[in-house]
């Protein structure tokens, strides 16, 4: 008797969901019979929520997962997403005294702060259900953000529409029905310019005590703490480390349940710590270990970055060195007196001709970021690692593998220094550079491998010559050939085009359409549609979520709001009631083979951006969100004049003395970066 599908038992349906495509295929399985529909509803997004995405811990709404995954890749292929500045509350809660206080910034410098950031988001067993953790550096403060959402939140909110909200609350609900809670905490006895804040990383909530959040900082002055914060009581007490009044330049914490804490200290060392939450606040805490990173015969050269590769390796980026990147072990001692490896970016020969003569390339290595271990790039041993440098590249390094950098992912329209560097999920790398206030985003996936992808890709652009306003690059154009190059990514503006609504926020965070370096980025999780970007004086938030889908991400569409005759969503009301968000330009980087494409430029969130979808699904725009237009069908061109235009649609848009920006990496009162080569 032949066996059918019908008649397997739910076991041996959930290995054959594990291995399906697509969610319609999920779908279609549902529709054939009314036990294959009953075998869905039970366990079948529960197979494909493990299988496809390797996603465990929702089951309890598992299509609602599906759904919201789904939308969150489609709207990154898309490049579907609204942008607004981040304001805390009027009132925020000091965790200095515990005392409600009016925010606000920093005062009296020449140039605004330079914003470190952190993030997590956890999620409770449902795809709603969730809770972020925000923090950020502003001069000598640091602004913490709790965002919650899920049942419980929703009706708060409906609680609070029918009673009068206090004008000295510290929360308040976005344009999402999410609620959000606001804390700050001040150095004590710090001035700005002299105590500011250079970097922090926040402990994830299996490193820290139960309802205390903590956070480690370091200063301009040779404070290195951590910080523990009860928000709710609004009570802190700080951790001091032994730095000899040495200046943090970097720090990073270990993902071990106890955790340990390295720290740059001046120009030239690394220091291992031993975090101890129980220790007691008086105690200064000394390091376990330190090194001088600096090679001899390398005078100029500097710590810039470091971070845990694993629980047992920490890398280091420094220089101007021909040798930028150093990896140290962890032993039970603490570090090893010299790196365990090194790496040079000669891509093979340890040699690059240039100007046909043979000589090291000596360069600066800012952000380090290792690949998660989830990932299939990854060995779990924290062997694989991405690099970010002066020379406006972005590298992939394996320690298993002799060469210097396995991958290097280069944009041809612009060479800018890269400052900054975020993972979200596997598959897409964002780095922030020093100009334009600018950020790129590289695709990790292998060409083809969108399977899970809802939006059909764009066919290969056909090849062309390269005219005179291709950007040539001598490192790329002499790399070794075993060397895989990647290009082809897009580039995102986080200047408005326009300044935003006059009574949209308290400060003027457009500065007149002021450039900035991205300092630092964070994306809280895999799962979250947000990517959280530093720039000078200002946080900007970047939510990926599409105005015109009809069925959007169930995390994001709780607080929509429906004409009551037609019950389409209005829009406006549902996505940007206070008229806070942000209209930015794009373009997209092009490849070896082709020129990126010209400027494009984001419509107002209303309605007419959806209606305008019509006339688009013949072209190239059709593939894109709903929001984007070509800027040349515009009288008006770009507010800010045609430099920045003409730049990203003809290829130039390069990093013109690249690392400058406003004080080029350095904090305030510190030194900036300098020339990597």
């Amino acid at each position: 008797m032949a066996t059918t599908l019908n008649s397997l038992p739910n076991e041996i349906l959930s290995l054959i969901t594990n291995h399906l495509e697509h969610p319609r295929h999920v779908c279609h399985l549902a529709l054939t019979s009314r036990r294959l529909s009953e075998f869905v509803k039970l366990d079948g997004w529960k197979a494909f929520l493990r299988g496809r995405f390797r996603l465990g811990g929702l089951d309890s709404n598992a299509s609602n997962a599906v759904h919201g995954l789904t939308t969150l890749h489609r709207n990154w292929q898309r490049k579907g997403f609204t942008a607004k500045y981040l304001e805390p509350a009027v009132h925020t809660k000091s965790v200095n005294t515990g005392q409600n206080k009016i925010w606000r910034g920093p005062r009296g410098q020449t140039m605004g702060y330079q914003p470190s950031i952190d993030s997590y988001e956890e999620l409770f067993g449902a795809w709603e259900e969730r809770r972020e953790v925000l923090a950020w550096s502003a001069g000598t403060q640091i602004v913490f953000r709790v965002k919650e959402t899920g049942r419980k939140v929703h009706q708060m909110l409906e609680e609070e529409r029918e009673r009068q909200p206090s004008i000295e609350s510290t929360s308040g609900f976005d344009a999402f029905g999410h609620r959000s809670s606001w804390w700050t905490y001040k150095v004590p006895d710090s001035f700005e310019g002299r105590d500011d804040i250079t970097d922090l990383k926040l402990l994830r909530s299996y490193q820290r005590d139960t309802d205390i959040e903590s956070i480690a900082f370091g200063t301009a002055s040779g404070r290195l703490s951590l910080l523990r914060a009860d928000l709710q009581q609004g009570q802190s007490w700080e951790q001091r480390f032994q730095t000899s009044n040495r200046s943090v330049g970097s720090l990073s914490i270990s993902t071990s349940s106890h955790p340990l804490l390295d720290a740059t200290l001046g120009d030239t060392t690394l220091a291992l710590y031993q975090i101890d939450q129980d220790a007691a606040t008086q105690d200064l805490i000394e390091p376990l270990t330190e090194v001088n990173a600096i090679p001899p015969g390398e005078p100029n050269g500097r710590t810039w970055s470091c971070n845990f590769l694993s629980n047992e390796k920490v890398a280091l980026g420094l220089g101007p060195s021909c040798k930028p990147i150093q990896v140290y072990e962890i032993t039970p001692d603490g570090l090893t007196s010299t790196p365990i490896r090194t790496f040079s970016f000669d891509s093979h020969t340890g040699t690059v001709v240039r100007l046909s003569r043979t000589r090291p390339l000596h360069t600066s290595v800012y952000p380090l970021l290792p690949i998660p271990d989830t990932s299939s790039s990854s060995s779990g041993a924290g062997n694989v690692f991405l690099s970010g440098g002066y020379d406006g590249l972005v590298r992939l390094h394996d320690l298993r593998s002799p060469r210097g950098f396995e991958t290097m992912f280069w944009d041809p329209t612009n060479d800018s220094s890269i400052y900054s560097l975020a993972m979200h999920g596997l598959e897409r790398v964002v780095a922030g550079v020093s100009m334009h206030s600018m950020i790129k985003v590289f695709d990790l996936r292998l060409s083809g491998s969108h399977s899970y992808s809802t939006v059909h890709l764009s066919p290969k652009p056909k090849k062309k010559p390269l005219g005179q306003d291709y950007a040539s690059n001598e490192i790329v154009d002499s790399v070794n050939e075993h060397t895989k190059t990647v290009s082809g990514g897009w580039n995102l503006y986080l200047n408005p085009r326009m300044p935003p609504r006059r009574n949209a926020y308290r400060e003027d965070y457009w500065r007149g359409g002021q450039d900035s370096p991205v300092y630092s980025l964070s994306i809280p999780s895999a799962t979250s549609p947000k990517i959280y970007a530093g720039l000078e004086g200002a946080v900007q938030s970047l939510t990926f979520h599409s105005i015109a889908d009809q069925h959007p991400d169930p995390a994001l569409s709780q607080n929509i709001v429906r004409f009551p005759d037609s019950g389409a969503i209005d829009i406006r009301k549902s996505y940007d009631p206070n008229g806070e968000t942000l209209n930015l330009g794009m373009y997209e980087q092009g490849s070896d083979e082709s020129l990126g494409m010209h400027l494009l430029v984001q419509d107002n969130v209303s309605t007419s951006a959806v209606k305008a979808q019509a006339g688009k699904n013949t072209s190239r725009l059709g593939e894109l969100d709903e929001r984007w237009k070509d800027i040349r069908d515009e009288d008006n061109r770009w507010a800010r004049g045609e430099t920045v235009s003409q730049g990203a649609e003809r290829g130039r848009g390069r990093g013109h003395g690249r690392g400058r920006g406003r004080g080029g990496r350095g904090r305030s009162g510190n030194r900036g970066r300098g020339r990597g080569s």
